[in-house]
């Protein structure tokens, strides 16, 4: 069962990640997970959560703006952009957006 992240009182950033898949996924899955697990473990993460249907929409947490930047130059994350680019995706936008506030049950 799947839950709604838990984060932090806001201020807090998230960033959505709207996308549209190509038919070229060689290697997709695998390399989504891996970057599950590695996401983990950067400095100012504070989750995520993801659904996808025929668009995908993925929101990440973060404590901060240099925590952002910090996983977009990360590494293996880079060269799974680009991959990204390349073959997995036809469409995508990401947004950055600060939290100022946040309700629910």
């Amino acid at each position: 069962m799947k839950n709604i992240n838990q984060t932090p009182q806001p201020p807090y950033y998230a960033v959505r990640c709207t996308s549209l898949k190509s038919g070229h996924l060689e290697n997709y899955a695998e390399e989504a997970l891996r970057m599950e697990n590695l996401v983990k473990s950067q400095p100012g993460y504070l989750g995520h959560e993801s659904a996808s249907a025929d668009i995908g929409i993925t929101v990440s947490y973060w404590k901060d703006l240099k925590s952002i930047e910090a996983w977009k130059k990360q590494k293996d994350h880079r060269l799974a952009q680009i991959q990204g680019k390349s073959s997995w995706y036809r469409q995508y936008k990401v947004r950055i957006c600060k939290v100022e506030k946040e309700y629910g049950m």
